[in-house]
């Protein structure tokens, strides 16, 4: 072997982290993909400059992802895994009150503003969670980000049923509020300087417009 090779092999084996446990590595890859997805664009990272993060070769990365779309989703998933257990945790606290839309979407902003990095990846990525949804599903079925947008439906259709909102279509509904909330959070991740009103006095006004209560 000429000096120049093994130089080369020494450096490789230098950045090459050891071998730990499956669960690590991949805990490992996914907080080194978040980053560089976020700092480079997820169209720009690769799988081989990502495993060269993460002190691998691009095959040894494949033992744990097949791809880039899979590290992505994984990423989403528990995104979504994590905002679905405070939605659902405001539904089971709360009950069907006039109030509890409006803790939802709160709770929602709150999450959202606390995680931006995550958030753009899981909402903000075309190549995120491409499968079709079936609303006809049981909700034990749904995929997690389905059912992360179910919840905004129950609580809505509850509260129509309580005949606390003006709602004829609940799904709909569903629909209008969380792109209301979506509009806002990526609007503050995107300009976070921008003078913008209290965050409580915005969430009022937008439940109040929303929920054109009776």
């Amino acid at each position: 072997m000429t000096s120049s090779a093994m130089l080369k092999q020494s450096r490789r084996t230098k950045t090459r982290k050891p071998r730990g446990l499956g669960y690590e590595r991949r805990g490992e890859i996914l907080e080194a993909a978040k980053a560089m997805f976020i700092a480079e664009g997820y169209q720009t990272v690769t799988t081989r400059k990502l495993a060269e993060r993460v002190g691998l070769s691009q095959t040894g990365l494949y033992l744990y992802f097949k791809n880039k779309e899979e590290i992505l989703d994984a990423i989403c998933s528990a995104t979504f895994a994590n905002l679905l257990q405070r939605l659902m945790a405001v539904e089971a606290e709360m009950g069907i009150t006039p109030d509890s839309a409006k803790r939802l979407l709160e709770t929602y902003i709150e999450f959202a503003l606390a995680h931006p990095d995550e958030y753009q990846l899981s909402f903000m990525i075309s190549h995120a969670h491409k499968e079709a949804a079936d609303l006809s599903l049981p909700f034990e079925e749904q995929p997690v980000p389905m059912q992360a947008f179910l919840a905004f439906q129950r609580m809505i259709a509850k509260l129509q049923a309580a005949g606390l909102v003006k709602v004829d279509d609940a799904t709909v509904g569903a629909e209008v509020f969380w792109a209301a909330a979506h509009g806002l959070v990526s609007l503050q991740i995107a300009h976070p300087k921008f003078p913008w009103a209290d965050r409580q006095a915005i969430v009022d006004t937008m439940t109040d417009l929303l929920l054109s209560r009776r």
